[in-house]
């Protein structure tokens, strides 16, 4: 299992960008590091070890990110949004999805919070025109 030591991310899209890189390289305790402490995640999987080893059963052979590009990133105080295009392959097959990350910074860094998002076949405009108000007006949000 792969482990390394989180250096706070300075701004929202960094954090983003960090827990990309740590699926990448299947780092699944970095992963589990950056989620908010009161996250779904969290209370999903309480305990960081469990995670660690349910993110190499369930993705650690079959999923391989391609690509990752930041769309938009608004930023108040403690809180943040982040909308980001995801590229990536899942037991063979290409996948993509925009994501519209809730962020929260505690005192040590920027903590992945939820996120709601929109596969191809649902993006209302191009990816690059993508704003936040495309997410508020879906009439059956999922969040994560």
């Amino acid at each position: 299992m792969t482990t390394s030591p989180q250096s706070p991310a300075p701004n929202p899209s960094d954090l983003i960008l960090a827990r990309v890189e740590a699926f990448r390289r299947c780092d699944f305790g970095l992963v589990y590091d950056t989620y908010h402490p009161v996250s779904n995640f969290r209370r999903q999987f309480p305990d960081r070890e469990e995670y660690i080893r349910h993110g190499w059963a369930e993705l650690g052979k079959a999923f391989r990110i391609r690509s990752c590009s930041i769309i938009r990133e608004e930023c108040a105080g403690t809180s943040a949004r982040v909308i980001y295009w995801l590229e990536f392959d899942l037991h063979g097959a290409s996948h993509g999805y925009a994501e519209l990350a809730w962020l929260e910074r505690d005192r040590e860094a920027w903590r992945y919070r939820c996120g709601q998002k929109l596969t191809a076949d649902e993006l209302p405009v191009p990816i690059a025109q993508l704003d936040f108000s495309h997410y508020d007006r879906v009439a059956e949000k999922v969040i994560y």
